[in-house]
């Protein structure tokens, strides 16, 4: 991931000024993958790509495949069902290629124990780029989860009731 950050940061800045990225890997696609949980995350998540936030202009998007994302993004706890589709969808990839948790539940299992049917979260299983936590985090949390990512804070929302907090990498 540090690779994609930094071609990013040489390719689209100049100072501190965020010039119009160009390219085929632009703006940079997000897989979703829901592992299991409340759905509160995958919810949010919607409300991100459908409301009043400028993902799109931001530079991000959602893809409907993994063979066209840059970056895998992970909700809920990881269970034993999901964890072969996990992996088919990080193998399906192309490289570079990065993880994001969003949520608890994915960063460390957040209120799902590991048990018989339940790994926990995917912070000591995998190497994870970003994590965005929160139960569920919201979509201007997540927004400034990803911007994070080049090293900037995100825009206030033009949505009205969003509210903006810190998120850790």
């Amino acid at each position: 991931m540090g690779l994609i950050r930094a071609v990013f940061d040489a390719s689209f800045r100049q100072g501190n000024a965020r010039l119009k990225p160009v390219g085929p890997r632009w703006p940079l696609l997000l897989f979703h993958v829901d592992t299991g949980g409340c759905g509160g995350c995958g919810m949010e998540l919607e409300a991100l790509a459908a409301g009043g936030y400028d993902m799109q202009g931001a530079g991000f998007g959602f893809a409907s495949a993994p063979q066209g994302a840059d970056v895998l993004l992970i909700t809920g706890a990881l269970t034993y069902a999901m964890a072969p589709v996990l992996e088919a969808a990080w193998k399906a990839m192309p490289t570079p290629k990065g993880v994001i948790c969003v949520g608890n539940c994915a960063i460390d299992g957040g209120l799902f124990p590991e048990n018989y049917t339940i790994m926990g979260g995917l912070n000591r299983k995998v190497h994870v780029h970003l994590r965005i936590k929160g139960c569920p985090p919201t979509p201007q949390e997540v927004l400034d989860g990803l911007y994070s990512l080049f090293g900037q804070r995100a825009p206030a929302a033009a949505y009205a009731g969003a509210s903006s907090s810190s998120t850790s990498s």
